[in-house]
């Protein structure tokens, strides 16, 4: 294979893997955990572990007192 159509295929890669990362960035884990374990695990298959996780709790504000 030629080098720029190596380099074609990796950004494409890491492309997917940054859409899956934002897909799960309200997710526990986050962008950055969606985003390595897409590396690792793929695109798809992080996709199906978005679906399954949970989503962050909502923070809680603190009330200001009189």
């Amino acid at each position: 294979m030629p080098i720029p159509l190596i380099l074609e295929v990796i950004f494409i890669y890491l492309l997917a893997c940054g859409a899956a990362a934002f897909m799960g960035r309200r997710r526990r884990i986050g962008f950055w955990g969606f985003f390595f374990l897409s590396i690792i695990a793929t695109p798809l298959l992080s996709a199906l572990f978005i679906f399954a996780a949970s989503p962050m709790r909502p923070r809680r504000v603190a009330q200001k007192r009189p």
